[in-house]
């Protein structure tokens, strides 16, 4: 046992010093260990069996494996061992004519997520054009169409997308209302709402980290919920803010002017409307800028 957690630290040091050990490593240990945990009962099993005279052998091959585990949970899947790469596509959402108001739902395990204003030549009719890399997968899309609204269900085609990071690029037609909602266990988020009219944005997860540019052209709701909140939020000058950050442990940093104490208000000299921000989580660190 000795032996094996000699080898991991060394190796973990090596990939700290060539700087392999990153976030996207643990994000894959985690997944390996929720898939493959029963394997350890098998590593402990083996470790009491080498207590025994006569079987003291195997306290060396149980040390090959404890190392050649830590390697899977670690680097599996690599392309060269895997061989499931990324699937890479571009989408095209058309809206039916009848849509007063457009939805958008993406549900991803682990994925990085941006959004813009789609500044492209496109029909009337287009949505919103999406660039998407999946890791061994396609995107399903499924739609639901009301005499009101127009939802967009966006998923993986396979499950193996659990074993990497899916990156999702969102350009939306400003042209359009949107109701905006992203599923995940882990995201990293970086949305530019600016002149692009969002009326509710939803992000729930475990881990979110997000980058937000509220929208200066009109009211929006937006709602995220996580385990930890790690975001950074900038509201345009036009706009009146009302901020209300929930958590255990809470880090809320600002310059600007604003009134509440559990309810941040961030007025402004002159706005259009207010948006409201309502943030949920056991550990939150947060920015408010202009």
């Amino acid at each position: 046992m000795k032996i094996a957690l000699g080898l991991i630290f060394v190796l973990v040091g090596v990939l700290l010093i060539f700087g392999l050990f990153t976030g996207d490593t643990l994000l894959n240990a985690l997944v390996n260990l929720a898939n493959f945990w029963p394997i350890i009962l098998v590593l402990v099993g083996m470790s009491i069996l080498a207590s025994i005279r006569g079987l003291r052998w195997i306290r060396y091959l149980n040390t090959i494996l404890i190392v050649a585990f830590v390697l899977f949970v670690f680097f599996w899947p690599s392309p060269f061992l895997a061989g499931k790469k990324a699937v890479s596509d571009t989408v095209v959402l058309e809206s039916s004519d009848s849509a007063a108001s457009i939805e958008i739902q993406v549900d991803l395990a682990m994925s990085n997520i941006s959004l813009e204003p789609l500044r492209d030549e496109v029909a009337s009719s287009t949505v919103a054009v999406v660039d998407y890399a999946v890791r061994g997968s396609g995107l399903k899309i499924e739609q639901d169409i009301t005499q009101l609204s127009q939802r967009f269900i966006m998923k993986p085609e396979s499950n193996v997308s659990w074993l990497g990071t899916s990156t999702v690029v969102m350009k939306l037609n400003p042209a359009y209302d949107y109701v905006l909602k992203f599923n995940g266990a882990v995201m990293n988020c970086n949305f530019s709402l600016g002149e692009l009219r969002v009326d509710e944005l939803r992000i729930n997860g475990a881990i979110v980290k997000a980058i937000v540019s509220m929208s200066a052209a009109g009211f929006t709701n937006m709602k995220v919920n996580a385990a930890i909140i790690n975001s950074e939020i900038h509201i345009p000058e036009n706009i009146r803010a009302i901020l209300k950050p929930s958590a255990a442990i809470k880090n809320v940093k600002t310059d600007l002017p604003y009134t509440g104490n559990e309810e941040y208000v961030f007025e402004s000299v002159s706005f259009d409307f207010s948006s409201y921000i309502t943030l949920e989580s056991a550990i939150m660190n947060l920015k408010v800028l202009r």
